[in-house]
């Protein structure tokens, strides 16, 4: 079965992941930190990466990149649970709808029918 689309780690995480194995964290610790509602990662990415049978060519990430990581953890909007960085694009389409819904109900606009479907298929 393939996996979902959007499952897959990215560079930057998978950097951070390497500095987190070279730390000697514990893979499903790892895998905790990249899983969110919106996405599952399985353990089985992160056992590619530690026995090097993926993403070789990734540098690991320093020890200032992973303290970031770490502290800034999680990076997930409360009220809609989108990670800042990994669902980023679905932020910002989310953003435009608002703005599209916005215009369409301010006064004093003579083409806001129009700003708004312009609006909402950018989002």
């Amino acid at each position: 079965m393939p996996r979902r689309v959007g499952n897959t780690l990215e560079r930057w995480e998978v950097a951070i992941v390497k500095a987190m194995l070279e730390k000697k964290y514990v893979p499903q610790d790892i895998q905790a930190y990249f899983s969110r509602p919106t996405r599952s990662i399985n353990h089985a990415r992160i056992s590619e990466i530690r026995d090097g049978i993926k993403h070789k060519n990734v540098r690991t990430a320093s020890d200032a990149e992973l303290e970031s990581f770490l502290q800034a953890w999680p990076n997930v909007d409360p009220t809609t649970g989108l990670h800042f960085q990994g669902d980023e694009l679905l932020v910002k389409a989310r953003e435009a709808m608002i703005a599209a819904v916005r215009t369409f109900n301010g006064a004093g606009l003579y083409f806001r029918a129009e700003l708004f479907i312009v609006t909402s298929i950018i989002a």
